[in-house]
């Protein structure tokens, strides 16, 4: 194999492993990530803030818990998409109008704030 066909081999791998790369899942997972983002901004941040601390007027208002408490930490999954689907206090409940897997999306983003 001479110099030119091992270097046009070496660019066509990495080529290859690059376009790989670049679709496995990783790229869905940014892009769940942002929808799942923009989700929370339009439907939640009004009154549980970007941060998920609650720390908005409509938040304090509603006296919404700060994701990142420990009571809110302690949450089961299935606690929290009660609250997150079907609503509690002044909350809507969301499943109806996102459906369940937007839902989940939602809950996920916010265990992003507890850690």
């Amino acid at each position: 194999m001479n110099a030119i066909t091992k270097k046009v081999l070496l660019i066509s791998t990495f080529a290859l492993t690059f376009t790989l790369w670049a679709s496995t899942p990783r790229s869905n997972a940014a892009a769940a990530i942002q929808s799942a983002k923009s989700l929370y901004q339009s439907k939640c941040a009004v009154c549980h803030a970007n941060d998920g601390s609650g720390n908005t007027a409509k938040g304090r208002e509603l006296k919404v818990r700060d994701f990142r408490s420990p009571e809110v930490k302690k949450m089961t999954d299935a606690q929290l998409y009660e609250i997150c689907a079907k609503g509690k206090g002044k909350m809507e409940g969301y499943e109806k109008s996102l459906g369940k897997e937007k839902v989940l999306m939602l809950i996920e983003y916010c265990k992003e704030f507890m850690k």
